[in-house]
């Protein structure tokens, strides 16, 4: 059941003062809907009823899909890497299995999203995101600021990333074969299988997955 809240918000444009009222969490067996507006990003799209002027307005929510077993809690700019919710874990209890993750950007909770939905493992993506970065910071020559999982085809044997590279943040697709995934699987199930038994919600990234590919390498 969605949690919502009611807050007073000012308009930028012309200082009409007006109550909104915002979803801070939601469940898609509630309400499908919910998820194109997140995917769309009409979810945080706030209007003034006075101008008519028109923002996003960006707040924490948080997405779960217990059909899929997982949850996002997004929270804008967010640099911890984990966050433990008492009420949700005791809420939650019962559903040990289900993956919780903690995001800083509405792309990382789409990917998140689509990654989950499609019963891929993120901490292999992030593991394989992590070694094609490094060949296309080489072969660029430009710094990857930030990237994403764009697609997976098991038929074709690729899996495609999307970069963002230096100070303007151009975008770049990098496709490589769907055996980099299968590699950094055999990693995660040999050193990482047990870390959604942890408590809370964790910030699988590309922070994670260099302090992960460390100590892989440390214990070999």
């Amino acid at each position: 059941m969605a949690e919502i809240i009611n807050k007073y918000v000012t308009c930028p444009r012309c200082g009409e003062k007006s109550m909104t009222e915002i979803i801070c969490s939601m469940n898609t067996v509630d309400d499908l809907k919910k998820r194109e507006a997140v995917f769309d990003e009409s979810f945080f799209r706030w209007k003034c009823i006075k101008c008519g002027f028109s923002a996003k307005m960006m707040h924490p929510l948080l997405y779960s899909d217990l059909k899929n077993g997982f949850m996002v809690y997004y929270i804008p700019n967010v640099e911890r890497s984990h966050i433990v919710d008492e009420k949700l874990e005791r809420e939650y209890a019962e559903l040990s299995d289900i993956k919780k993750r903690i995001v800083p950007s509405i792309n990382a909770m789409k990917e998140k999203i689509v990654l989950f939905e499609g019963k891929y493992n993120d901490l292999a993506v992030e593991l394989s995101k992590l070694a094609v970065s490094e060949v296309v910071a080489k072969s660029t020559g430009q710094t990857v600021h930030e990237g994403y999982c764009t697609e997976i085809d098991k038929a074709e044997n690729t899996i495609t990333f999307q970069f963002f590279l230096g100070g303007n943040r151009n975008s770049f697709l990098q496709t490589t074969r769907y055996d980099v995934y299968k590699r950094s699987m055999a990693i995660v199930r040999e050193y990482f299988s047990t870390i959604d038994r942890k408590k809370g919600f964790l910030n699988i990234n590309q922070a994670w997955a260099k302090e992960a590919l460390r100590r892989y390498k440390s214990s070999e």
